[in-house]
């Protein structure tokens, strides 16, 4: 269309020179000098449009946090491909550099614990992300976040006793929804009946004759499994055994693998159609919600404990106490493989044992009850050496801040996001489970005469 314009213009001009009569020579040279400027059909260039500016975003988000770090998500785009991701934590108006990485990742999980130091309790730190580009400047910033660590919580507690049942009677477990919503698991007499559990309301133990075991846990207040000779799961307000069935006097087995497998001495899960349960024989049972497999780990000793994070992070525990042995295991979704192992002399092993229980609130933080009380913080393990006397059983607790420990001759011992408190319970009673909430604690138990409950509220 320009070139067409322009020989438009040509025309018009050369008919209007031709049709008139000039006199003048200055007139004819000016108007030839527009002629030829006019008849110039040469296109101007075109000048392409600046690159786009090309920006990455970055998110940040909190994912969990304790008394002493806290563990943040960052995701982001990997447009420039040169550059990294730094997180940046402010307090008091002072910017620390987090981490920085490659920003080829697109997803990450960083827990900020302050180096190992641990971040100050009951102290609110902003965090956010940015660019930093190939010559180091900061670019395309992030949103900003805001969390607030635990604050130590308070060593005061009050304790009630309960003894209940006959010679012989024990409880070993011990797992509720809420404070008014407990069940302790064992082998009760009362009365000269034989009882298998005992549920608390908030004001009283009720007996319960139609299950019983070693281990229990649960997921709502009627969804609950208990583990043991049998597999019992609580559905429609009713125990039922999910491994066999006794039918006019004879055994119906409903899972083989589930049959086969007993006695277990510990179970933890996400769900229902996704449970752990570990045995006397050193094996782990998944059920998937209607079948059970063998996994692929075997231990020498029983599975005392087990506990997870997600289905990609769990943990159990294999030990005797008798020759101080102990085995920490992980599960990574795929396989299990060992992560620490114990024994009296310590002789080409990580820690003293024996190991006994494991249990975390975050996955920046682990507890495992060996010789001494031993907590991971991220990679790195600390040994707490205050109790090393006492024989433990059990750790478990509500957070970072509010964690106990028990075991025998009334060993009670309780951590509050800053150092321990021991409390002078029954020195009869051997103390094997716990059951943390953040007001409450139920521990079980039992003497060579009955079985124990106490149960501590904080004031």
């Amino acid at each position: 269309m320009q070139k067409l314009f322009y020989l438009f213009k040509c025309f018009v001009l050369l008919s209007i020179i031709k049709s008139r009569t000039i006199n003048h020579l200055s007139f004819i040279l000016l108007s030839l000098f527009i002629f030829a400027a006019s008849c110039d059909t040469t296109e101007p260039p075109i000048i392409p449009p600046p690159p786009p500016i090309v920006r990455d975003t970055i998110t940040i988000a909190v994912e969990s946090f304790t008394h002493r770090s806290v563990t943040l998500n960052i995701t982001s785009t990997t447009n420039s491909k040169n550059s990294s991701v730094r997180l940046i934590r402010e307090l008091n108006g002072i910017t620390t550099t987090v981490s920085e990485y490659p920003i080829q990742t697109k997803d990450t999980t960083i827990i900020d614990d302050n180096n190992g130091t641990g971040l100050l309790l009951d102290t609110t730190y902003t965090y956010f992300a940015v660019r930093v580009d190939s010559v180091g400047q900061l670019k395309d910033t992030s949103n900003l976040v805001t969390q607030k660590t635990l604050a130590p919580t308070s060593h005061n507690y009050t304790w009630q006793e309960f003894t209940i049942g006959e010679w012989q009677s024990v409880l070993y477990d011990v797992w509720g929804t809420d404070e008014n919503d407990v069940w302790a698991v064992g082998a009760l007499t009362i009365g000269g009946n034989f009882y298998g559990a005992l549920h608390w309301n908030g004001v009283e133990w009720t007996p319960d004759s139609t299950v019983g075991g070693t281990a229990i846990y649960g997921f709502t207040s009627n969804d609950i499994w208990v583990v043991g000779g049998g597999v019992f799961h609580l559905e429609n307000s009713k125990w039922i055994q999910k491994d066999k069935r006794i039918v006019n006097g004879s055994v119906v087995v409903l899972d083989s693998v589930l049959f086969r497998n007993s006695p277990y001495t510990s179970i933890w899960g996400t769900s229902s159609s996704n449970l752990y349960l570990g045995n006397q024989w050193g094996k782990i049972i998944h059920w998937d919600g209607s079948k059970a497999r063998v996994m692929n780990l075997t231990a020498d000793y029983a599975i005392l404990d087990i506990w997870g994070f997600s289905e990609y992070e769990i943990y159990a525990v294999s030990g005797f106490i008798l020759n101080s042995y102990g085995r920490l295991f992980k599960y990574n979704g795929s396989e299990w493989s060992t992560i620490r192992t114990g024994s009296y002399s310590n002789i080409n092993y990580d820690t003293y044992g024996p190991f006994s229980s494991v249990w975390g609130s975050d996955i920046s933080e682990l507890y495992l009850v060996a010789y001494s009380i031993e907590r991971r913080i991220i990679d790195n393990w600390l040994i707490d050496n205050s109790y090393n006397t006492e024989i433990k059983d059990r750790v478990r607790g509500s957070a970072s801040n509010n964690v106990f420990v028990c075991g025998a001759y009334g060993f009670t011992a309780h951590f509050n996001g800053v150092d321990w408190r021991k409390y002078p319970l029954s020195q009869q009673a051997t103390l094997l489970g716990l059951q943390v909430f953040n007001n409450q604690v139920f521990i079980v138990g039992y003497d060579q005469n009955t079985a124990f409950i106490y149960r501590g509220l904080k004031q």
